[in-house]
């Protein structure tokens, strides 16, 4: 059942999300889906077709189809606009992000850690992309979900501007009773964010804000995180979408 928490970021979602989404048919799959990270990203579809698709589309659409923890730290134009046009057979979904991530090639893909990370290299190397930023010693304990990320969001505000006021809207109970514990020393913002993802086990964060925003934290943060609940992953992509345009 869907709490309240859920649909309020439902709500929020839509509301801020441009215009409608019309979710495309699902692929034929012919798999048995595992339970582990690994036995996930090696089940194997009996017919994938891509047909003008975007980079950013197909990874919701695997992620949340296989309950992939996955992290998106990058969103450009050509992320969220250019079409892909591909067809699988009998294929793995690890196989298929690898393709379909070699069709934009500025980015890259990692499945490091328990979690599928989407990148760029060039953005990575950025020094004043706060998502490269090291946090001294990140440590939560048995915390909610949405309480670790903002936790996160509160480190990075003070090592940005110390000694900084650090405040935000915890929905509780959208990551129902689960709890994560997370110890990182000297790990970069996106690091921690792919280790809470991991942790959660049924998280997907993306970043929020465009790549020349990158360098301080705007109105409303850098990125979110949400549950890999299907009814949010319509609305994820038209935000995706919002990003750059």
């Amino acid at each position: 059942m869907m709490s309240i928490a859920m649909l309020s970021t439902l709500c929020w979602l839509a509301m801020n999300a441009p215009g409608t989404f019309k979710h495309p048919p699902l692929f034929e799959k012919q798999a048995v889906k595992g339970s582990s990270f690994e036995s996930k990203l090696n089940s194997r579809i009996g017919h994938f077709k891509i047909s003008g698709e975007t980079l950013v589309s197909i990874v919701l659409d695997l992620a949340y189809e296989f309950q992939l923890p996955t992290g998106i730290e990058y969103v450009d134009h050509e992320a969220t606009t250019r079409p892909i046009n591909l067809e699988f057979n009998n294929e793995s979904v690890r196989g298929i992000l690898l393709a379909i991530v070699q069709q934009v090639p500025e980015y890259k893909v990692s499945f490091s850690n328990g979690v599928v990370d989407i990148y760029v290299p060039k953005a990575r190397g950025d020094s004043s992309n706060l998502l490269n930023k090291s946090i001294k010693n990140f440590a939560v304990s048995d915390l909610d979900t949405g309480e670790a990320n903002m936790e996160l969001f509160c480190a990075l505000s003070q090592e940005v501007a110390p000694p900084g006021v650090c405040g935000g809207n915890i929905e509780v109970g959208q990551w129902g009773p689960l709890r994560i514990t997370v110890h990182l020393h000297n790990a970069k913002v996106h690091e921690i964010l792919n280790a809470m993802a991991a942790q959660n086990g049924k998280a997907i964060w993306t970043v929020i804000a465009p790549p020349d925003r990158l360098s301080k934290i705007p109105v409303g943060g850098l990125w979110h995180m949400y549950p890999l609940e299907a009814p949010l992953r319509p609305a994820i992509l038209e935000k995706l979408r919002a990003v750059v345009h």
